[in-house]
């Protein structure tokens, strides 16, 4: 346990580490949400609603995702992939625990930052100049926050297992601009599920992406008074995904070579 807090502390502290470097992912998260928001509020201008969606709710729906993109996106994959193409991972075999564990709690402490250096300055210039539908109930907040919080641990969950394809691979920068088109795309975050075919959002309910923004979204409009059953398969696939990464983890290191050796 102090080993998992002191890898979060790190984590938190990396990010506040670099100031300008802080500034400057501020700066980017807000020209990138403003960008978007400018672009739906345009498609929404005029309309009581788009795609059988209220206008308003369409406008809190992509603030709810962006919000929980700049909380959940993560570099694990390609950390991961450098250190297993570097040779650095046979450092990481020496550490008296999980690896898997290691990189997890740190990056969970680069979120908690990203809450603070991205999320709420989000939420704020929203609420100053966006016509949103806020949240009724203070509870709300709350279960987005988990449902954020899950969300993260299920990206993190198909990060560390396409930083693990290096072991393979030997080079996972393809495959990490796959996984980053397949989260934009699929995950809600780019283009909102509600306005995808009947036949594709059915195939995407089999699948992680959703879990990453569009779940925790839905939840941030109240839509479901039910929350239980959302927050529970976010947290099976975050679980799943883990278990797989671990299996994959186990079974590599017993044939893993770095530096011939």
């Amino acid at each position: 346990m102090r080993a998992f807090v002191a890898a979060y502390r790190i984590g938190f502290a990396h990010v506040f580490a670099y100031r300008a470097e802080a500034a400057i992912q501020l700066f980017s998260a807000l020209i990138v949400a403003a960008l978007n928001l400018s672009l739906w509020t345009v498609a929404t201008r005029g309309r009581s609603e788009i795609g059988g969606v209220p206008s308003t709710e369409m406008l809190a729906y992509v603030v709810a995702a962006w919000t929980g993109v700049a909380v959940v996106a993560t570099r694990v994959n390609e950390d991961l992939g450098r250190r297993i193409r570097d040779g650095q991972v046979a450092a990481d075999l020496l550490r008296p625990g999980s690896l898997q564990a290691f990189l997890y709690a740190r990056d969970l402490g680069r979120a908690s930052a990203a809450v603070f250096l991205q999320a709420i300055p989000l939420f704020i210039a929203c609420a100053l100049f966006v016509p949103v539908r806020w949240p009724e109930r203070p509870s709300t907040w709350v279960i987005w926050a988990l449902s954020v919080g899950l969300a993260h641990a299920v990206n993190f969950g198909l990060s560390f297992l396409v930083g693990m394809a290096a072991m393979s691979m030997g080079n996972v920068t393809g495959l990490s601009h796959l996984k980053g088109t397949l989260v934009s795309v699929f995950s809600g975050a780019l283009i909102p599920l509600d306005l995808y075919g009947p036949a594709l959002r059915r195939v995407l309910a089999w699948l992680p992406f959703p879990m990453l923004a569009h779940v925790p979204a839905g939840l941030f409009l109240e839509r479901e008074l039910n929350v239980l059953p959302l927050l529970a398969g976010q947290a099976a696939w975050a679980l799943s995904l883990w278990l797989a990464g671990a299996l994959v983890w186990r079974r590599a290191v017993a044939v893993i070579t770095v530096d011939g050796g």
